[in-house]
């Protein structure tokens, strides 16, 4: 992209610029993305189906089917859900009989019927070859303004990052070359003691879209395993290149990769129970925590978008992609739970503790509409903490390692304290953990081969370990010490809740205990007490409600009930504001935005102009279904020798600006983000002798030139924003450019 020929367009116009078509490979000197290889994303092969659910109906999909697919994209752990519909429905009320939960997925030990999948992932130092869209072919990496850290999503490329190689010495196995995901994570970390550089290993992405004071050790731990990933060229950078540190788009990649191997293995069961195809249409929902800002939200819509194109997932996936659904993850869970109960009526208020792997979130809701059921907010602050259940394993990882510590003899033959331990974790995430109850007695023995016990080692009273011979004794007191710490954090969450709802004098009568951590023996027993004595101190009578059968997929399988009946949702309203890049004409006395700014004068028409945003979507606006805008005439001046009328418009983003003609670099956009563009190629008007060249006025300076005019044209879609260059201007005119943007995240969850 020639700087030297940019000039600047008209009275509403955009930059034209001499674009290159050249691709840009995610890694120098790597492989086209759409060559095949062994390192591609493959579709995961597919394992024994087992259709032990009694639920799981073969409903073989007809023509006239489509599939509804609910995403739980965890901290920990990740579910999918699905129903199988009309594809004229329209809205309905599903039953929670005909949702059906993903199983079989890969490297799990536990028959293939846990309905949930690690969300971790461990790349190799083999880059990862990843999708092309339309928008990387013609990626340039001029395109986005560097001294603002500005970057198009989802746009190819590592352009100006140092590419550095692998700082490991040690060798890595055979198996290194695998993109691990999923179960065959901690398998090959605590079983197979891998080789691979934990370095590249992601664990609890999803806590860098949380930019809460809570998540800030976790964001920490990230950010170095991101910045790695990201000098190898591992993953490509989407965040603000200005900052040494990587920010919440950076996890782009890395929760897209994820997810692609979930849809891959979503598809594949589909295909195997029933019959799915590549004709038919899927709706894809998409679940977000109620305390995520739109922006957060984008990043995972970004990521979804990203592997749902990757797979091919759905007949029209262009358009999927981009009509995504999004529901709170309270909400769905809560849509899931009372889908069939009587267990709320109109107008009570009860709070949804969703408490999963890494965070546990508290959300105090009203009952607005029984049938369907809908929520209202009771202007209660949710709150959230990362006190989920895999902190129990850190717990217990910490305590082995401090009591084994001395056992210098364990470690012989490469072992290291550290792998001994790993290797314990397992039992304890898939066992123990999940059936232990610390309000009862409990306790258990640790197998370590080669532990030498106290009487052999002759230790007595305060200096016994409780070691025997092989094993080591875990006692109630022992699991009081892993539990109760995160326990009470998850309890102090529950009373902030209640309190705040005391003050605005309203009554708490449950608390639904969802998520997997909602599943544990010790605190639903822990909470059962804890409800009783504080109800006792507020003399309110408050239940908790917990199934732990329904606990895990609840979230995923609600998202599906929710999006089947999208009616009495909330107003779409837009909490963000879309505008295209315009290069206006200085006219400091009109617009307030273009004082004390110094213009940029056209070497061409000699016009002074001034790089705005102009918002034709504004935050705070009701936006229709079917809405559009009023276009804008745009004009782009050429050199008489160019040999391309390459003409680009820029699509921004912005969660606080509302007012349009401000400079980009304006603090009133400062957080405004590109979120597409197009190419509008206009050189057949020169070639068909449309257009001739003009002159420009004699008292303006400038030189002979051409001048392309058409029109901007922005219309919403449902949940998909349209943006077309058309010419001629007007309602006849030919569409000689379009792009595609989902704004789901521009509305309040669970906006139809």
């Amino acid at each position: 992209m020639s700087k030297n020929m940019a000039t600047r367009g008209g009275p509403f116009g955009s930059k034209n610029r001499n674009v290159s078509r050249q691709t840009v490979s995610a890694r120098r000197g790597g492989k086209s993305q759409i060559q095949g290889n062994s390192k591609t994303h493959s579709p995961t092969p597919s394992t024994a189906i087992s259709v032990r659910s009694s639920n799981m109906r073969l409903h073989l999909i007809t023509p006239t089917d489509k599939v509804v697919v609910g995403l739980d994209y965890g901290t920990t752990f990740t579910s999918v859900s699905y129903s199988i519909v009309s594809i004229n429905c329209g809205n309905m009320k599903g039953s929670a009989n005909d949702v059906l939960s993903v199983i079989n997925w890969p490297s799990d030990v536990e028959d293939g019927q846990r309905k949930q999948v690690p969300t971790e992932s461990w790349y190799s130092p083999e880059p990862v070859e990843r999708h092309r869209n339309d928008e990387d072919e013609i990626f340039d990496e001029n395109l986005f303004d560097l001294s603002q850290g500005q970057h198009p999503l989802l746009l190819s490329g590592a352009g100006g990052d140092t590419i550095n190689e692998p700082e490991d010495s040690e060798m890595e196995d055979e198996l290194s070359v695998d993109f691990l995901w999923g179960y065959g994570v901690p398998y090959q970390m605590y079983k197979a003691n891998s080789t691979r550089s934990q370095r590249r290993l992601v664990k609890r992405a999803k806590l860098m879209l949380v930019e809460t004071e809570y998540t800030n050790e976790d964001r920490k731990g990230l950010r170095s395993t991101l910045t790695g990933l990201l000098k190898e060229g591992t993953i490509r950078r989407h965040g603000k290149r200005s900052k040494t540190e990587s920010d919440m788009w950076d996890a782009v990649d890395p929760i897209s990769d994820y997810i692609v191997k979930v849809l891959q293995h979503t598809k594949e069961q589909l295909k195997n129970l029933h019959g799915f195809t590549d004709q038919t249409p899927v709706d894809f929902v998409m679940t977000v925590p109620t305390i995520w800002s739109p922006e957060a939200s984008r990043v995972l819509q970004t990521s979804v978008k990203a592997a749902i194109q990757a797979t091919t997932f759905g007949n029209s996936w262009v358009t999927t992609a981009d009509n995504i659904f999004l529901i709170s993850e309270p909400e769905s869970a809560a849509t899931f739970l009372l889908e069939s109960s009587e267990d709320v009526s109109l107008g009570e208020t009860f709070i949804i503790a969703d408490c999963g792997g890494g965070t546990v979130d508290v959300v105090t809701y009203g009952v607005s509409n029984r049938y369907p059921l809908r929520l209202q907010d009771e202007k209660i602050q949710p709150a959230g903490d990362n006190c989920g259940s895999s902190y129990l394993n850190d717990n217990y990882k910490d305590m082995l390692l401090n009591r084994l510590q001395d056992e210098d003899y364990l470690f012989k033959n490469g072992d290291t304290l550290e792998s001994i331990v790993n290797r314990l974790i397992p039992d304890f995430e898939n066992d123990y953990k999940r059936r232990v109850n610390v309000m009862k007695r409990c306790g258990h023995r640790v197998y370590i081969a080669g532990l030498r016990g106290d009487e052999r080692m002759n230790r007595v009273g305060l200096a016994e370990k409780r070691f025997e011979a092989n094993y080591l004794h875990m006692t109630l007191s022992d699991y009081k010490d892993i539990f109760f710490p995160l326990l009470g954090r998850v309890s102090n969450l529950l009373e902030n809740q209640i309190q705040q709802a005391v003050e605005k004098k309203l009554e708490v009568k449950k608390v639904f205990l969802v998520g997997g951590f909602g599943g544990s023996p010790s605190l639903r027993s822990y909470l059962k007490n804890w409800l009783a004595e504080i109800s006792g101190k507020l003399k309110l009578n408050i239940e908790l409600v917990a199934d732990r059968h329904k606990c895990i997929t609840a979230v995923a399988s609600g998202a599906v009930l929710r999006a089947l009946d999208k009616k009495n949702g909330p107003d779409r309203i837009s909490q963000s504001s879309y505008g295209f890049l315009r290069h206006e004409p200085w006219q400091p006395r009109i617009y307030p935005g273009h004082e004390r700014v110094r213009p940029d004068e056209s070497e061409l028409d000699g016009e002074k102009y001034v790089a705005t945003i102009d918002y034709f979507m504004v935050k705070g606006n009701s936006i229709r279904p079917d809405h559009q805008f009023f276009p804008f005439p745009t004009y782009h001046t050429f050199p008489i020798d160019e040999k391309k009328f390459l003409c680009e418009e820029i699509l921004y983003v912005s969660d606080t600006a509302t007012e349009s003609h401000y400079s980009r670099r304006n603090l009133k956009n400062a957080d405004a983000q590109i979120a597409g563009r197009i190419i509008v190629d206009m050189t057949f008007l020169r070639d068909k002798g449309i257009i001739t060249p003009v002159y420009p006025e004699d008292s303006l300076g400038g030189k002979e030139h051409y001048r392309v005019e058409y029109e901007l044209v922005a219309k919403v879609e449902g949940r998909a924003l349209r943006y077309e260059a058309r010419y001629p201007a007007g309602e006849g005119g030919k569409v000689r450019g379009k792009g595609q943007f989902s704004i789901a995240a521009a509305f309040r969850e669970g906006t139809a």
